[in-house]
C-alpha cells in the first residue's frame, strides 16, 4: 500500500530546534514520521541538511519486528518543479534501525538561497511517499536491512577525513569522534555483526587508534586493544551464536567485556567531570568568603589605627580639665584665706575697742 505525506514548514529561518519531527502519518497500519535537522549535522560540518524517515512507535511493536519498505523523500522546488530533489530507497526497518535516510540530502547554502526555489517566503515543502508491508516478526532472510543513521554518520565522517595519513586533533574531530564512538560502542553485537556495520566500526576504531590523544590514557589502551582484537572477537561472536542456537545459552564475548569496560570508563570520566565542577564551585565560594574576611580584617586595622588618635585627644582634654580644676581650687583657697584674714582683723579691732 502506497501513501503520500506532505510536510509544510513555515518560518524556517526562525527555527531554533536542532531536530524537527513531522506529524505522524499512517501507512498500512504502520505509523511514520519525518526527522529534519534544520541546522545540519556535525558529520558534514553542518554543510548539508539531513532528512530521515523513521518508525514513530517502534517501542510498541512486537519483538524482532521488521517492516520491508520502499520510500522516497522530496524537497519541492517551488519555482521549477523539475528541479525538485527526490531521493528513493528500499530498506527493511527493524528494532535496531528504526530510521533511514540521508545525512547530506541538500546543501544548506543552496536550500536557503531563495533564488534556488526550495525555500519560498521562508516556507519549505517536503513530500514523502511510503510503500510498506505490515510489521511482522523477524525471520532469517537475505533481504536488505535499514542502516541506522549512526552508521551513516560514521561513514560520512570517515569519508570526510584526509586521505593522507595525518592526525585530526581539531576540537571538532575530538568532540564528534567521541560522540560517534559512544553511540557505536553502545550497540549490541547482533547489530555490529552485519558486514557493513562491522566494516564501518573497524575503520572508525582504526581512525581513533591513529588519533589516540583524543581519549584518556586508560581509554586509549582499551581502544588499541579493541583494534587488535575486534576481527577475532566478531568471529568468536558468530561462532558462539551458532553454538547458542543449538543450546539456547548465549555466551559473553571479549568484545562485550571490552565494551562494558569502556562504558564504565565513560561513566567514570563523567563522574570526575561532575566532581571537578563541584570542587570548582566550592573553590569559588571559598574565594568569596576569603575576600569578605580580608575586607573585615582591613576594617579592623583601620579602626585600630584610629584608637591611638582618639586616646591622644582624650588625654589632652583630661589635662586641660585638670589644669582648669587646679586653677579653680587655687582661686577658692585664696578667697577663703581672704575671708579668714578679714574676720581676724574684725575680731582684733573689736577687742582693741573694748580695752581702749
Amino acid at each position: 500500500m502506497m501513501s503520500k505525506f506532505t510536510w509544510r514548514i513555515e518560518n524556517f529561518s526562525k527555527l531554533v530546534a536542532e531536530k524537527l519531527d513531522s506529524l505522524t502519518f499512517v501507512v498500512n497500519e504502520n505509523r511514520w514520521r519525518l526527522n529534519l535537522y534544520p541546522k545540519g549535522a556535525q558529520t558534514t560540518n553542518y554543510v548539508y541538511l539531513p532528512l530521515f524517515l523513521c518508525v514513530a512507535d517502534s517501542s510498541s511493536l512486537p519483538a524482532k519486528w521488521r517492516i520491508p519498505t520502499k520510500f522516497s523523500i522530496s524537497i519541492v522546488n517551488q519555482i521549477d518543479p523539475n528541479k525538485t530533489i527526490k531521493k528513493e530507497c528500499e530498506q527493511t526497518f527493524y528494532g535496531l534501525a528504526p530510521s533511514s535516510g540521508w545525512s547530506n540530502f541538500i546543501e544548506r547554502r543552496k536550500f536557503h538561497d531563495e533564488v534556488e526555489g526550495y525555500l519560498g517566503e521562508d516556507t519549505c515543502l517536503i513530500e514523502a511517499v511510503v510503500d510498506d508491508s505490515p510489521a511482522s516478526s523477524y525471520k532469517d532472510s537475505d533481504s536488505p536491512v535499514a542502516i541506522d543513521p549512526v552508521y551513516i554518520e560514521a561513514q560520512s565522517f570517515l569519508q570526510s577525513l584526509p586521505k593522507a595519513p595525518s592526525t585530526c586533533g581539531s576540537p571538532l574531530f575530538e568532540r564528534y569522534a567521541k560522540e560517534i564512538f559512544d553511540k557505536l560502542i553502545s550497540y549490541r553485537l547482533d547489530d555490529l555483526a552485519d558486514p557493513m556495520n562491522e566494516t564501518t566500526m573497524m575503520e572508525f576504531i582504526s581512525v581513533l587508534a591513529n588519533n589516540i590523544s583524543v581519549f584518556s590514557d586508560v581509554q586509549a589502551r582499551e581502544i588499541v586493544n579493541l583494534k587488535a582484537t575486534f576481527p577475532q572477537t566478531m568471529q568468536e561472536w558468530r561462532d558462539s551464536m551458532s553454538q547458542a542456537k543449538g543450546t539456547g545459552q548465549p555466551s559473553r564475548s571479549l568484545f562485550e567485556e571490552t565494551k562494558s569496560v569502556l562504558q564504565d570508563l565513560v561513566k567514570t570520566e563523567e563522574g570526575i567531570k561532575t566532581k571537578l565542577e563541584e570542587l570548582h564551585k566550592k573553590e569559588t565560594e571559598l574565594e568569596a568568603e576569603l575576600e569578605a574576611i580580608e575586607g573585615k580584617s582591613q576594617m579592623l586595622k583601620e579602626e585600630r589605627g584610629r584608637v591611638p588618635k582618639q586616646m591622644k585627644i582624650l588625654c589632652g582634654l583630661v589635662e586641660e580639665m585638670a589644669s582648669s580644676i587646679g586653677a579653680l581650687d587655687y582661686e577658692v583657697d585664696c578667697a577663703k584665706y581672704l575671708q579668714f584674714e578679714q574676720r581676724l582683723r574684725s575680731n582684733w579691732a573689736a577687742m582693741r575697742h573694748l580695752f581702749a
